[in-house]
């Protein structure tokens, strides 16, 4: 009942070139892709956040999605406090699988969906409603500065949960994490409004930041519009912090792989040091070394810049080119994950207490593990992701850099961002495929 290596059902033997073959078609891909949009992008293209409005969705239905959120997530909160402590306790599968690896499609399909579904903002709606304050209003003004910062605190917190923590799935340790999670998000909004909870939910950060590149966009006035990805994500205006959120995504990643390594599975046999250290220093390293050749490639931009695009704003700016990698690295190391551990949650699910229960029927259904027996296509999709997530990254730092770089400059300004981008490749096809 052991949850399935997320990344651990393809290698290097499956894929149907060589693995140098694979790496090198990676980066002439990127850099053909660079030198097309140089010649046949030479403008803007996005401008205006429009699209096609599809109209509004029905209170009623909004509701309904939130009360069906609420009462899974009140579910997963009962294995939580009264369930066994083994792993077939749901929760596990639930936190790790279904919750943060299920915001990514759900959200690179639907847009922001998560900001109004969220568990923790109908749960404040309803404190609000009793308190007779209005859900954005709060006895304390949040500076707009702070973006997501917090959120990015959060997210750092959780891979180190995920990743190195030892007891992660343990139910008093998993108890304290959800507990400090909720406390932290629901006294903040007290105080703050529910703004706070788009500032500081890693989950929902996480979540909105994938949204960014989905078809599905929200339009001023609330409704739907359906837009080109493209489009989404190159008129996106993220908030502070975002290159944030998206450095601690990539390095926790890249830890996950790395981790995964034979060498690094030979270094902590052999050491007398605490796996701890180790797993705090390793994703330590790795999530600065994303952030220290981003932030590089930024600055890199700088001198070349429009006048008024600061330094400090330029990380920022370039961000949303990070988010399609992210989609293309969750794709290709978590969505075995999710199907495999995904199934077994929602079994389990008929029964959260371990009483024998069987509240939707499944609980004495199988985890169906054909997608396992057969590699190859693993295989496949996995290094089309990372490749595919790169490609659409370059043409949104294209699209970004345009509207950033002076005129004279744009050649110059963007070669630095494309070569971070191509050792991110080269360093995700290495890390997923390692042996």
């Amino acid at each position: 009942m052991t949850p399935i290596p997320m990344h651990g059902i393809a290698s290097r033997q499956d894929l149907p070139l060589p693995f140098e073959y694979v790496v090198a078609g990676a980066i002439i891909a990127l850099l053909v892709s660079f030198v097309l949009m140089f010649f046949g992008w030479p403008q803007r293209r996005y401008r205006e956040r429009t699209g096609r409005r599809l109209g509004r969705v029905p209170t009623p239905v909004v509701w309904l999605g939130r009360i069906v959120v609420l009462a899974i997530y009140a579910l997963a909160a009962l294995a939580l406090i009264g369930g066994e402590d083994r792993l077939t306790n749901p929760i596990f599968g639930f936190v790790f699988a279904v919750v943060w690896v299920g915001l990514v499609p759900l959200s690179a399909l639907f847009g922001p969906v998560w900001s109004v579904l969220n568990p923790i903002r109908t749960i404040h709606r309803g404190l609000s409603a009793l308190l007779r304050v209005k859900p954005e209003e709060g006895l304390f003004a949040l500076p707009a500065r702070l973006g997501v910062w917090p959120a990015t605190l959060g997210l750092f917190a959780f891979a180190f949960f995920e990743l190195v923590q030892p007891g992660r799935t343990t139910l008093p340790v998993m108890r304290l994490y959800v507990a400090v999670w909720f406390v932290v998000l629901i006294v903040g909004a007290v105080l703050f409004g529910s703004r706070w909870i788009a500032a500081a939910d890693p989950f929902e950060a996480y979540a909105s930041t994938v949204a960014a590149g989905a078809p599905l966009q929200p339009t001023k006035d609330g409704a739907v519009q359906l837009m080109s990805p493209l489009a989404a994500l190159s008129t996106w205006k993220p908030p502070p912090g975002t290159a944030g959120v998206v450095c601690v995504l990539l390095g926790s990643t890249a830890f996950d792989s790395f981790a995964n390594t034979s060498w690094w599975v030979r270094r902590i046999q052999d050491s007398t040091l605490p796996y701890e250290i180790w797993g705090t220093g390793g994703l330590v390293v790795l999530t600065l070394i994303v952030a220290v050749s981003f932030v590089a490639a930024c600055v890199a931009m700088a001198p070349v810049s429009r006048k008024g695009v600061t330094l400090a704003a330029l990380p920022r700016l370039m961000a949303p080119s990070v988010a399609p990698i992210l989609v293309g690295y969750a794709v290709a190391h978590y969505l075995t994950l999710l199907i495999i551990e995904g199934q077994r949650t929602f079994i389990n699910l008929s029964d959260p207490l371990g009483l024998g229960w069987n509240l939707f029927g499944t609980a004495e259904l199988g985890v169906n593990t054909a997608m396992v027996m057969n590699p190859v296509p693993i295989a496949i999709m996995q290094a089309v992701a990372i490749v595919g997530g790169h490609i659409v990254g370059i043409v949104i730092a294209h699209e970004r850099s345009l509207a950033i770089l002076r005129s004279d400059r744009t050649v110059r300004g963007q070669v630095p961002m494309l070569a971070v981008m191509v050792c991110y490749t080269i360093a995700g096809l290495l890390l997923l495929f390692s042996p």
